[in-house]
């Protein structure tokens, strides 16, 4: 009897284990379609360049506006008739300081000029690094849109937000990647 009603308890158990996990299925399953509804994707057919920027001296100089990161910037030639997609990691050692947060993105200056922030761009919401913590490894991937002939410069630039009073990079490493379409 007691095999009998252990058997029984059993079953009902894994009968409760598989409606929570369909449950839980279910709910990934309808977060996944919104985040899906959020997002968005380009594709290349051909890698074309790679260009790489290191620098192993440490610098501090971010402000509450947009700062270049000396040194973290490549440029591209876009030859007529074609087009380019660029694809560019930035990592660093570093260190934010008091409160608020630290935040690092990367641009592309046009030909006529403009600077443009590649994907995603979210400006300063991006926190690259937060206070309340000591030296760490921190890195960032952005993609752009495909862009026409012309000269292209791509780089990193850091701002201080909401009360943070330094930003510290030092060994880093920025990698750009072009891509025909």
């Amino acid at each position: 009897m007691l095999e009998k009603n252990l058997s029984q308890s059993t079953r009902r158990g894994w009968r409760r284990i598989g409606i929570v996990a369909a449950s839980v299925v279910a709910a990934l399953g309808l977060g996944a379609t919104a985040a899906i509804a959020l997002t968005t994707s380009h594709s290349a057919t051909r890698f074309t360049q790679i260009q790489v920027r290191t620098g192993d001296t440490a610098w501090t100089g971010a402000t509450t506006a947009w700062t270049d990161v000396p040194g973290a910037a490549t440029t591209f030639s876009v030859p007529t008739g074609q087009s380019r997609m660029f694809d560019a990691t930035f990592s660093a050692e570093s260190h934010c300081a008091s409160s608020g947060w630290c935040s690092a993105r990367v641009v592309i200056v046009t030909p006529s000029g403009s600077v443009v922030e590649l994907r995603p761009t979210v400006g300063t919401d991006f926190a690259f690094d937060s206070p309340s913590d000591l030296w760490e490894g921190h890195s960032m991937n952005r993609t752009s849109y495909y862009w026409g002939a012309g000269t292209y410069t791509v780089k990193v630039q850091a701002a201080l937000v909401a009360g943070a009073t330094s930003f510290r990079l030092d060994d880093w490493n920025f990698g750009v990647r072009a891509y025909a379409s």
